[in-house]
C-alpha cells in the first residue's frame, strides 16, 4: 500500500514584518484567500492528510492551518522544526519516522528547502532534480513506506492556480 507525501510551500506572505523578524512574517490578505481556495482544490482532489507538520515559521503555521481546517478539522497541527530554512532532507527524514503508521502526511515548508526534499524523495540527491514551488505549491509524492527508504514515484506537482482551478470546477 504505497503511502502519500504532500510537501506544500506557504503562501504569499509579507516582504517584512513589524518586527523585522523573517519568523514573523505573515500571509498576506490576499495569500490567504487563494490558499484557501487552492486548499478547496485539494479537497476537491480527495486529499486527507493523516498528519499534518509545519515549519514554525509563521506564514507556514497559518498556511497549515488554512490546510487543517479545510481538509482535515479533526486534527491537531504538529510543528517539525526541520521544515524551517536551513535543514537537511535527512533531518526532515528522521521526523517522518513518528508517523510511520500514517496513509498521508502533509509538510509546510519553504523553498528551496521543499525543492530540495523533493529532489531527494525522488531521486536520493537533494541537487539532481530542480524543482521551484510557487508559493502555495503542492507536490504529492507515492512512497513505499514512512520514512522512505527507497525512491518515491511522483503523482502530481500543482501550482496554486492550477488547484484553484480544480476547486471552481467543483462548483
Amino acid at each position: 500500500m504505497n503511502r502519500y507525501l504532500y510537501l506544500v510551500r506557504h503562501g504569499i506572505a509579507e516582504t517584512e514584518s513589524a518586527t523585522r523578524h523573517d519568523a514573523d512574517r505573515c500571509l498576506t490578505e490576499a495569500g490567504s484567500q487563494r490558499m484557501r481556495r487552492a486548499a478547496a482544490g485539494l479537497k476537491r482532489l480527495g486529499v486527507i492528510p493523516d498528519a499534518v507538520l509545519t515549519s514554525p515559521l509563521r506564514r507556514a503555521e497559518q498556511t497549515a492551518l488554512i490546510l487543517v481546517e479545510t481538509l482535515a478539522p479533526h486534527l491537531q497541527l504538529e510543528t517539525m522544526v526541520p521544515l524551517a530554512p536551513g535543514h537537511e532532507p535527512k533531518d526532515v527524514l528522521r521526523g517522518l519516522g513518528a508517523y510511520r503508521h500514517a496513509r498521508a502526511v502533509m509538510l509546510v515548508g519553504h523553498e528551496p528547502s521543499l525543492g530540495q526534499f523533493a529532489s531527494h524523495l525522488l531521486t536520493g540527491s537533494a541537487a539532481i532534480l530542480s524543482l521551484e514551488f510557487k508559493k502555495g505549491a503542492v507536490i504529492a509524492i507515492a512512497v513505499a513506506t514512512l520514512p522512505p527508504h527507497a525512491a518515491g514515484t511522483l503523482e502530481w506537482f500543482l501550482t496554486p492556480k492550477q488547484l484553484r482551478a480544480v476547486a471552481r470546477r467543483g462548483r
